[in-house]
């Protein structure tokens, strides 16, 4: 052993600093000693843990190794050792290959890692993945493969949810348009017309400005009960009371109230044959629907005939409006039931009165259509079941 009891101060610390930097060496390489030991015998391990399948291949497509578990292996017909050195596109349905040759393609162009998806039918089922690729060098490629389905799916509903949100405010805006102002248009009668029954002494003016008011205090009620019934048939509390119906007393009723409401020089008739005809239904709701068609009926008929009845089928009954009117064009007859389907936005009416007769006929069982052409008129069919 060296002695240092000769040694001079300047001696000494010359001495020390030298074993602090041996230390110093030794140190540096201990971590790096251990963490190669720590690569050798886990690395293998962390990889088999991974979930997604780690494919590496060269830019022709050619399988050069599987570096994950042979677990996470999804391509269906193949096994780990069968898929080294096989062709991505021996191995994948051609629309899947397509999307990982591109990827590739861009990977190869850019040196930058990529993303992109594909389907594949696992099981029966179809599965949607995620591949990311990363350059290896300037000859490989590393392809990273996760199943996202549930991912996938999760997107999928939380994109309805965003398009049904979109949906919904658009029929709010709509509705606020709309309700602004067929809601104001009557109270402006009602209120104008009020004021001028107070300040007129003709007898005649004020029996013809208090049918203008009841006519707008009734439009403004069948707007609010359409309201309500729509917002109660949504939220299901509506009520039906489902019992044999007789249609010929409500169809006498009708025609009595709508014979009145008809343009000069045009006929409301009430086909025979409806006499023994009972289905099964609620009373109020089936006389809502066929008023409603029924006032759409006379709202566009300015001349000729408006037919209303039923025929009986085998185990239902088909009902009819069927006017010589305006006819419905062909664009307008595809939305003409979905809420503010409107005939004419320049006659009034709030376009929710066929999107309630469209619901109340569901609920009761049945269904409706239309038969129509422009300019010679249109036919409203529904169905409900047959009592007796």
């Amino acid at each position: 052993m060296e002695h240092y009891e000769n040694k001079t101060k300047e001696e000494l610390l010359k001495i020390i600093n030298q074993l602090e930097s041996e230390v110093e060496s030794l140190s540096s390489r201990l971590p790096s000693s251990r963490q190669k030991r720590f690569r050798d015998k886990y690395c293998t391990r962390i990889l088999d843990a991974l979930p997604d399948m780690l494919t590496v291949f060269d830019h022709n497509g050619d399988i050069i190794e599987l570096a994950s578990s042979p677990a996470t292996n999804h391509v269906e017909g193949t096994t780990a050792t069968s898929i080294i050195h096989s062709n991505i596109k021996d191995i994948i349905p051609e629309e899947a290959y397509e999307s990982v040759r591109q990827n590739m393609e861009k990977v190869i162009r850019t040196k930058q890692s990529s993303t992109s998806r594909h389907n594949l039918t696992v099981n029966g089922a179809i599965h949607h993945f995620e591949n990311r690729i990363f350059p290896l060098g300037n000859e490989y490629l590393l392809c990273m493969c996760r199943d996202i389905s549930q991912q996938w799916e999760t997107e999928k509903a939380l994109d309805e949810a965003r398009i049904k949100a979109e949906e919904a405010d658009r029929l709010k805006s709509a509705f606020l348009a709309n309700m602004s102002h067929e809601i104001r248009t009557p109270l402006n009668s009602i209120v104008g017309f009020s004021q001028l029954i107070a300040t007129s002494n003709n007898l005649e003016e004020k029996k013809q400005y208090s049918a203008i008011i009841e006519k707008n205090s009734e439009l403004l009620l069948n707007l609010f009960s359409n309201i309500l019934d729509l917002s109660a048939l949504e939220s299901g509390s509506l009520k039906f009371k489902i019992h044999p119906i007789r249609l010929l007393e409500i169809c006498i009723q009708l025609e009595q109230q709508y014979n009145s409401k008809t343009h000069d020089g045009v006929k409301l008739i009430l086909d025979d044959g409806i006499a023994s005809t009972y289905v099964l239904g609620d009373s109020e709701r089936v006389t809502q629907v066929i008023s409603n068609l029924l006032s759409n009926a006379t709202k566009f008929t300015i001349k000729g005939e408006i037919h209303f009845g039923c025929q009986e089928k085998e185990n239902f009954v088909e009902f009819y409006v069927k006017d010589s009117g305006i006819g419905i064009p062909a664009q307008k007859a595809a939305t003409i039931f979905e809420r503010f389907g409107k005939i004419n936005n320049f006659v009034q009416g709030t376009g929710l009165g066929l999107a309630l007769c469209r619901m109340l006929v569901e609920r009761m069982g049945g269904r409706i259509w239309l038969r129509s052409q422009e300019k010679k008129g249109t036919t409203f069919y529904f169905t409900l079941p047959k009592a007796y």
